[in-house]
């Protein structure tokens, strides 16, 4: 299908930091982004126009709910939705204003109880992939063409991986839950070779920036690994 506009959706990894023309990311200008990114890369070759709607360290609530709410656009659109680590959570603040917990740089009091006392990998995972759930219906409804990524693996976990002595009585609920959502995600999400996009950028060594984000080289090599297995017809079960 001849595309008029390519939209994507994600965090840091999407928006394109540590590449060389990425703009800072600011209150006024929450949306900047960089034109060297894969997604930016797949619109240049579609040449059409591309649009990202990433900011940097947000959640995958935060990427569902901007995904849900531009779904309007709806065809000739592509929309690539890149999903982010599963213990992040987003929350709105007392002003209706986004904020999102992560692991690694939490360091105020709320944020450190949060992960110590509430998060819990079990229910990151039904929870995100309820998330994905979500979004995945609402394009498929719309029939808006869409191509999916995680930067977490964790979205093939499985009860029996998390709790290798879980108590069946006590966790059977969980376990058919996870399974019927990842029965309807996981088909949908395109990796590389196999891998995450940090990882498959890893492996073939290709530069990564102090900050852990793939350069330029990862994301034109990126590019033509969706163009080549995914964009020419390769059955994902997003179509």
């Amino acid at each position: 299908m001849p595309y008029k506009k390519v939209l994507a959706f994600g965090d840091s990894f999407t928006r394109g930091d540590e590449l060389s023309d990425c703009p800072p990311q600011s209150t006024t200008n929450p949306f900047a982004h960089s034109k060297k990114t894969w997604p930016a890369l797949i619109a240049e070759a579609l040449e059409v126009e591309y649009d990202c709607r990433s900011e940097g360290g947000r959640g995958n609530q935060w990427i569902s709910n901007m995904v849900n709410s531009h779904i309007k656009f709806q065809r000739p659109y592509l929309y690539i939705v890149n999903w982010t680590y599963f213990g992040r959570f987003d929350f709105l603040d007392n002003d209706d204003r986004w904020s999102t917990l992560c692991p690694g740089s939490a360091k105020q009091k709320f944020e450190l109880d949060y992960y110590k006392n509430f998060d819990n990998d079990l229910w990151n995972l039904n929870r995100n992939l309820q998330l994905m759930h979500s979004s995945l219906c609402l394009l498929k409804d719309h029939k808006v063409d869409f191509i999916f990524t995680c930067q977490d693996t964790s979205f093939k976990e499985t009860i029996d991986t998390l709790r290798s002595n879980f108590d069946s009585g006590i966790h059977n609920h969980w376990k058919r839950s996870i399974e019927i959502l990842q029965k309807s995600v996981v088909p949908t999400i395109c990796e590389f070779e196999g891998l995450t996009f940090r990882e498959w950028s890893g492996k073939h060594g290709y530069p990564i920036g102090p900050g852990s984000h793939p350069l330029e080289k990862a994301h034109a090599e990126a590019a033509r690994y969706i163009n080549t297995y995914v964009m020419e017809g390769k059955n994902n079960g997003h179509r």
